[in-house]
Order: structure tokens, then sequence, then C-alpha cells
């Protein structure tokens, strides 16, 4: 089924006119989606240093104070 013979069937009953089945065939306009921009991260290094000593994301500390 497409649109052309749904709005043939439409027009056969007299259910809308000639002019409302011109809008309904005529070729929507395409809207692709809108994607951001590409905004690079200032805090990242390019190249990044791979050179230095990796930084620390833990702790060995393993007293506790009460």
């Amino acid at each position: 089924m497409t649109k052309a013979s749904i709005v043939q069937k439409l027009l056969e009953k007299k259910q809308i006119t000639a002019e409302e089945a011109v809008v309904l065939l005529k070729d929507d306009t395409y809207n692709p989606p809108a994607y951001p921009v590409y905004a690079p991260n200032p805090y990242y290094e390019h190249p990044p240093d791979i050179t230095g000593t990796p930084p620390v994301w833990c702790s060995t500390n393993t007293t506790s104070e009460t």
C-alpha cells in the first residue's frame, strides 16, 4: 500500500479534495538530525605525554583512625 493508493481511495470516496490530494502526495522535505558540533577537550594533551609518571588514583594507606 502506498500513499498514492490511499489518496486515490479517498478521492474516489470524495473524502478529500484534489487540492488536499496534491498536498498529501507532495514530497516531504528531508530534515536530517542535528548533531552537536565537535568541541575538543581543552585538557587533552595531543599527543599525550606517555614518558612521565602516571597519576596515582588510589592509595595503599591501610591505617584507620577512629
